[in-house]
């Protein structure tokens, strides 16, 4: 493709040569962005990944009913006209009603309707298809009703009341079935036999061909094709995806309906460095456009002072609805007693992590929920204080002693002395975790701990994580500031079949709770249901719950229109405008 170019005369800036390098000559600019990714994606194929590379680069190539404004945090239409309709029925189902803009087309031309609405449903619902994280937040739907005499006219019928029944649709990206499924086989089937009959069709020929077909490479790296604004044009792994702009996409004819529907860059491409010195550095030399999740002491003691820098590059710190925690695998026989598991979360040093690391843009967390939504936490649930002799007297408690006097703790556990010995995982890269890893190791040292620190690859971790084949490891959690729906990480029904409930966190009491809040439309109700959960985590310890951050984007002036939000990836690329030259 060939990008269009930017002429800005007269002041200094950065050009690109015929090598693709950037030198300081003149002020012209391709219009294209460069992104920073700290990691190539786990895959592309849509609705079964969801780390966070994934998600930044489908955000524009698919579309889903609705989305989230960057702006407002409200839900607002993008495929669909307006926002559904909610009608209560009989029996305590739930119906919701949908029209998709008549506008919308796939890029071979064909309407975008409710069928292919329908198609989505019936993947997510293949109960073969690895989307295992998305599953939960759509079980309840029973049946699509395609309105006969117009087909972008549909209905959703809910089985009963959901608590987010509406921004769980910020999920669901449409598909179009005749890339997706050529073959029609998922057109055998219904979203109301899938409803009822998931498992006893788990050994359907034609569910599991289709699910084979769809979980295998050719929709992972080769073929990714949504109703969004860019077209996956190149994987080059570890190194960038590129992403090129669709020169008659529908949306250009509803460009003023939203943000969602802004594309002006030629290109995106998503540099893969996964070191962040080495990408601050590349930043510095303006060979990536936009970078998040910079340093802390980077961005507040380099990049901020820096004239230079500030100079061609705008710095912003919008709220971040994440948190990062450490996991342990609750399942495995030295971390059985929840005695144990309290233990370490009490040698953990989380302020110390935060004086030293986010250098005034981080605050402590001790649930799931972000501190800013206070009304969803409770109050009895606190943060472990840091207390070494409070470690040492519960795992005294839980069996764990010093018998041999090689200044480790040990126990029998099925008749065999066990060193207590921990491997603890963080992805590479990633200097935040790194150093949670280094403040957690010597922290457990001074209370006969032994932990070794592994670093790995992003896809290796994460595959680690779903499978359980981990003791414990640092990760973090994005959510928003929709309310979320708990099943995804904390039910039972989780921790199998890839889900995310890596540590086997919960009981049936835990799950009820879980059950009845999603189930529960009085918001009063539900925090307190909220209120439940937290405390029953909080007292069995899946997690040591650590911080969460402000962030730290950096985005160059030579780009207009580009705000930021506390949405992830925090800045919406495909909104920016090459628009003004660079002050010297």
């Amino acid at each position: 493709m060939t990008a269009l170019v930017w002429t800005l005369t007269g002041c200094g800036g950065t050009e690109t040569n015929s090598s693709g390098e950037r030198s300081s000559d003149n002020a012209t600019y391709e219009n294209k962005v460069i992104l920073h990714a700290l990691a190539d994606p786990e895959e592309l194929t849509p609705l079964n990944s969801n780390d966070n590379a994934s998600t930044m680069v489908h955000q524009n190539m698919f579309q889903a009913l609705v989305s989230i404004d960057y702006k407002t945090y409200e839900i607002i239409p993008v495929l669909a006209k307006a926002r559904p309709v909610f009608t209560e029925m009989p029996g305590g189902k739930v119906r919701a009603d949908f029209e998709i803009r008549p506008e919308a087309k796939w890029d071979n031309g064909d309407p975008i309707t409710g069928e292919d609405v329908d198609f989505s449903l019936r993947v997510l619902k293949n109960p073969e298809t690895n989307s295992k994280p998305l599953k939960p937040y759509f079980e309840d739907i029973e049946e699509v009703i395609i309105d006969k005499n117009n087909p972008k006219k549909f209905s959703f019928i809910y089985a009963k009341p959901y608590m987010i029944i509406e921004s769980a649709l910020t999920d669901l990206y449409i598909l179009p079935d005749h890339i997706y499924d050529p073959e029609g086989l998922m057109k055998k089937f219904t979203v109301k036999q899938l409803y009822k009959d998931a498992e006893k069709l788990r050994n359907n020929a034609d569910i599991k061909k289709f699910a084979d077909q769809y979980n295998g490479s050719k929709f992972q790296r080769e073929v990714i094709e949504g109703s969004g604004p860019y077209k996956f044009a190149k994987w080059s792994p570890n190194q960038r995806v590129i992403l090129e702009r669709k020169p008659e996409w529908w949306g250009y004819q509803v460009k003023d309906a939203n943000h969602w529907f802004e594309a002006y860059p030629d290109e995106l491409i998503y540099e893969s460095i996964n070191d962040m010195t080495t990408a601050t550095v590349a930043l510095k030399g303006e060979k990536i456009d936009a970078m998040k999740g910079i340093e802390p002491k980077a961005f507040v003691t380099d990049l901020k002072k820096s004239k230079t820098f500030t100079n061609k590059f705008a710095t912003h710190s919008p709220p971040l609805f994440s948190y990062d925690y450490i996991a342990i695998n609750q399942r495995r026989d030295k971390f059985s007693d929840p005695r144990t598991r309290k233990a370490l979360a009490h040698i953990m040093n989380v302020d110390q992590l935060i004086q030293t690391f986010t250098y005034g843009l981080g605050e402590r967390v001790a649930t799931f929920t972000h501190p800013s939504l206070g009304e969803r936490i409770s109050p009895k649930v606190k943060p472990y204080s840091h207390d070494i002799k409070k470690a040492q007297q519960l795992l005294a408690e839980a069996g764990w002693k010093d018998t041999d006097g090689n200044g480790i703790l040990d126990k029998e556990i099925d008749g065999e002395k066990v060193d207590f010995e921990i491997d603890l995982n963080f992805n590479t890269g990633n200097s935040r975790r790194e150093r949670a890893c280094l403040i957690f190791q010597a922290e457990a040292k001074k209370a006969g701990v032994k932990v070794n620190i592994l670093p790995l690859e992003w896809s290796v971790m994460l595959e680690r994580n779903k499978s359980h084949n981990f003791d414990m490891f640092v990760s973090g959690w994005i959510s928003s500031p929709l309310e979320s729906d708990p099943k995804q990480i904390w039910h039972t029904d989780s921790y199998n079949d890839r889900g995310s409930n890596y540590t086997g966190f919960g009981n049936d009491k835990t799950d009820k709770i879980i059950d009845d809040m999603r189930a529960e439309m009085d918001p009063d109700k539900r925090f307190k249901l909220y209120h439940q959960l937290q405390e029953a985590i909080h007292e069995d310890v899946p997690y040591i719950f650590l911080l969460a951050q402000k962030e730290r984007i950096a985005i160059h002036k030579k780009f207009g229109n580009a705000y930021t939000s506390g949405i992830r990836p925090g800045y919406r690329p495909n909104g920016f405008q090459v628009s003004k030259p660079i002050a010297n």
